[in-house]
C-alpha cells in the first residue's frame, strides 16, 4: 500500500494554509512523520480509510495524523463505519455533550476530552470537545469548532528536534499537554483573584461588599468549572497509564508529567476553595455584624423615644383630668373650691415627682 503522502495520482496535494487549525470552516488536514503537512479533501481520506483497510499489510512505519473539523454527520459516520468503529463511538463523537472518557477497543483507543478556553472578543468561558481514535500507527481527531490546543500541537510539532511526527501516539500527550497548559493559566489567574479577595474582604466597607459578594460568586463558578474540566483529565491519564498496547512505554513518562501538572492543580483548586468559603463565611459574619449594629442602633433611639413617652405621656394624662377640677392662676371667673391654689401645688408636685423619678430611673438603666 502507498503511503498517503506520496500517492500523488489519487491526492492532489495542496498547500496548507498558515492558519488552518485555527479556521472555523471545515477541514481535513494529515500530518505525516515525514514531516509533511497537507490538506485534503473528504473523498481523498475517505479512500484512503478504504485501501488501509482492505490491504493485509497495516505495519507500515508511517505514522498519520489526520485532523478533521467540521464534518457532517453522515462523513462522520461512514468514516467511522469504514474503519470499524463502535456505533456507539460514532454517537458519542457526533453528540457534543459527551462527558470526558477513556475506553479501548481490541485495536483502537476512544479518547473524549474538553479544551476550555475565552471566547473570541469576550472574557467568556466556552469548552470545546475533541474526539480522539488511535490506532497503531494512526491517529483521528474529530471536533466541531477550532480549538486552539490544535493549533499549538502543529506548533510543538514543527519546533521538535525532528520537525516531524515522533508517532501515533504521541499526539495524545501533546493534546493534554496543550489542553493543561490552558487550564493551568486559568487556575494561576483564579489564585490571584482568590488571593485579592481575601485581602478585600477585611477591607471593604458599605455598598462595596456587594460588588465584593458578586465578584466571590463569579470565583466560584469559575472555580466549579475548572475543577471539573482538570478532575476528568486526571482520570483520563490514569486511565492511559494503565495501558501498554497502543501507547508505547517510552511515553508514560511524558504522561506522568502531565498527571504531575493535573495533581499541583488540583491542588491550588482546593486551596481556592478552602479560600472562597473563608472568604463567604467572614463576609457573612460581617453582614450579620452591621445587621446586629444597625438594630441595636436602632434600639437604643426606640427606648429614647419610649423613655420620652413614659415620662410624658402619664403626665398630660394627669394634667388633662386634673386641669378641669383645680383653681389655677391667672384663672378667671367663679370657681365652686375657692381661690386656693393648694389643689394645684399638690398635683403639680405629684407631676413633678413621678417625672423626676421615672427620669432617673431610665436614666439610670441607660436608656437616656
Amino acid at each position: 500500500m502507498q503511503d498517503l503522502t506520496n500517492n500523488n495520482n489519487n491526492l492532489p496535494q495542496r498547500a496548507l494554509v498558515k492558519d488552518i487549525m485555527l479556521s472555523k470552516g471545515k477541514h481535513l488536514v494529515v500530518s505525516a512523520s515525514d514531516g509533511t503537512s497537507t490538506q485534503y479533501s473528504y473523498e481523498d481520506i475517505l479512500e484512503f480509510f478504504k485501501e488501509r483497510m482492505s490491504s493485509d499489510n497495516n505495519d507500515s512505519k508511517m505514522n498519520y495524523w489526520i485532523e478533521m473539523q467540521t464534518l457532517e454527520e453522515s462523513e462522520i459516520t461512514e468514516i467511522c463505519k469504514t474503519l470499524g468503529i463502535h456505533s456507539l463511538t460514532v454517537r458519542d463523537i457526533i453528540e457534543r455533550e459527551t462527558r470526558e472518557k477513556c475506553e479501548f477497543f481490541s485495536n483502537h483507543l476512544f479518547v473524549v476530552v474538553n479544551e476550555i478556553h475565552y471566547e473570541d472578543g469576550s472574557n467568556h468561558l466556552v469548552s470545546g470537545v475533541l474526539n480522539i481514535i488511535l490506532f497503531k500507527n494512526m491517529i483521528l481527531t474529530f471536533h466541531h469548532e477550532p480549538l486552539i490546543s490544535t493549533s499549538q500541537v502543529m506548533r510543538m510539532i514543527t519546533y521538535s528536534p525532528t520537525g516531524t511526527l515522533p508517532s501515533a501516539a504521541w499526539i495524545i500527550y501533546a493534546y493534554l499537554d496543550c489542553i493543561i497548559d490552558l487550564y493551568i493559566d486559568l487556575v494561576d489567574k483564579l489564585m490571584m483573584e482568590t488571593q485579592s479577595l481575601d485581602e478585600l474582604v477585611l477591607v471593604l466597607t458599605g455598598m462595596k461588599q456587594n460588588e465584593l459578594f458578586t465578584r466571590i460568586g463569579m470565583a466560584g463558578r469559575r472555580l466549579v468549572s475548572l475543577h471539573s474540566g482538570v478532575f476528568g483529565k486526571s482520570e483520563i491519564i490514569s486511565i492511559m497509564l494503565r495501558d501498554e498496547k497502543l501507547i508505547p512505554s517510552n511515553m508514560l513518562r511524558y504522561l506522568r508529567n502531565v498527571q504531575d501538572h493535573v495533581f499541583r492543580m488540583l491542588q491550588k483548586l482546593t486551596l481556592s476553595q478552602r479560600l472562597l468559603a473563608n472568604m463567604n463565611n467572614i463576609y457573612m459574619a460581617r453582614m450579620s455584624l452591621e445587621v446586629s449594629e444597625s438594630s441595636n442602633l436602632i434600639n437604643r433611639s426606640m427606648r429614647k423615644f419610649t423613655a420620652v413617652s413614659t415620662v410624658f405621656v402619664p403626665l398630660s394624662l394627669l394634667s388633662g383630668i386634673m386641669g378641669m377640677n383645680v383653681y389655677v392662676p391667672f384663672m378667671v371667673g367663679y370657681f365652686p373650691g375657692g381661690h386656693d391654689y393648694y389643689a394645684f401645688i399638690v398635683v403639680i408636685i405629684i407631676m413633678a415627682l413621678f417625672g423626676s423619678t421615672t427620669a432617673f430611673l431610665f436614666k439610670k438603666n441607660g436608656w437616656i
